[in-house]
């Protein structure tokens, strides 16, 4: 664990106090790509920081690489997996550091990510969250993610410069309606708006707690000059991307917290055409495209989240 007290750094002509960022991992079943994590993290330039490795259940040797090659971190174990909420939310019970920057353990790190975010972060006090540029590994021109918006109509995210080649067209920084994979938050923030709700269990976790940011009048904001290079394969068209919540279970929780969503944060008359139109049309849309890629496994995933979703929302007032 590297926690140094350090003189002020300048950056770019800004005066920043070094202080302590808390890395927060959480991770299931990917020890090689957590160790090419970790290794991308140690080799970033700023130094005050601690890493929390959170495993999440995982059956590989996760554990074993953990304790042998990077001792430096504060490992927590769960004996069963929990889901990335719980994970995240136990990462910051432990941490101490001024900002939690969360990194899911699929990505490599630039040497300046944290610099930037911190950058950014320090100058000004009304911003609550800050994310880098994102970029596949495979293909490290073609961004995954410079910005993002959430449609509260249709329920749909885009993600600003998809798929696009880089060549400086989102080079500025902007707010963003949400921050994926990778992110920075103030601990003050986190008193302030609560932890992540652990009744998303996973997908749609990281918009809710954005917009809640937001409602209490935190910017989010879009860090270009912080890069990370995100390890998934590289799709061009929506049906390839469907299929990377490859699972019954991510299914699931995908179709049933898309609702829980919509219901939380969209004006009424929206929603209720979200209800009525939208709502069925992705539920018609995913369907075909299990059947087109032949992955009839899917179909009872999203059925069941799609009706628990309804179920769900009939119970719980809106936010």
């Amino acid at each position: 664990m590297f926690v140094k007290k350090n003189k002020p750094m300048i950056i770019s002509g800004q005066k920043i106090e070094k202080p302590l960022v808390s890395i927060i991992i959480p991770t299931f079943n990917r020890a090689k790509e957590l160790k090419n994590c970790l290794r991308s993290i140690l080799e970033n330039n700023y130094k005050n920081y601690e890493v929390i490795v959170i495993d999440d259940g995982s059956t590989d040797n996760t554990i074993e690489i953990i304790e042998n090659e990077f001792s430096f971190t504060k490992l927590i174990t769960f004996s069963k997996n929990k889901g990335v909420v719980k994970a995240r939310n136990e990462g910051m019970r432990k941490a101490k550091g001024a900002y939690y920057c969360f990194v899911d353990s699929d990505n490599i790190v630039d040497k300046n990510f944290l610099i930037e975010l911190i950058k950014v972060m320090e100058s000004d006090k009304n911003i609550g969250f800050a994310g880098p540029k994102m970029y596949y590994l495979k293909d490290p021109k073609r961004i995954i993610f410079a910005g993002a918006t959430i449609n509260l109509l249709t329920s749909r995210t885009k993600y600003i410069g998809m798929n696009e080649i880089d060549y400086g067209q989102y080079d500025q920084l902007r707010e963003t309606d949400h921050i994926p994979n990778v992110w920075m938050v103030k601990r003050e923030v986190v008193k302030k708006i609560g932890e992540m709700d652990a009744n998303y269990v996973m997908h749609y976790e990281e918009s809710d707690w954005s917009m809640r940011a937001r409602k209490v009048g935190y910017k989010i904001i879009f860090c270009p000059k912080s890069i990370v290079y995100h390890d998934v394969p590289v799709s061009k068209n929506i049906g390839e991307n469907i299929l990377t919540r490859d699972t019954p279970y991510r299914q699931y929780y995908f179709a049933r917290n898309r609702i829980i969503f919509m219901k939380n944060y969209s004006p009424s008359l929206k929603y209720l055409l979200f209800l009525i139109l939208f709502n069925n049309l992705f539920l018609l849309f995913y369907i075909l495209s299990f059947i087109k890629y032949k992955r009839f496994d899917l179909v009872s995933g999203y059925f069941r989240g799609y009706f628990d979703g309804l179920k769900f929302i009939r119970t719980v007032k809106r936010i």
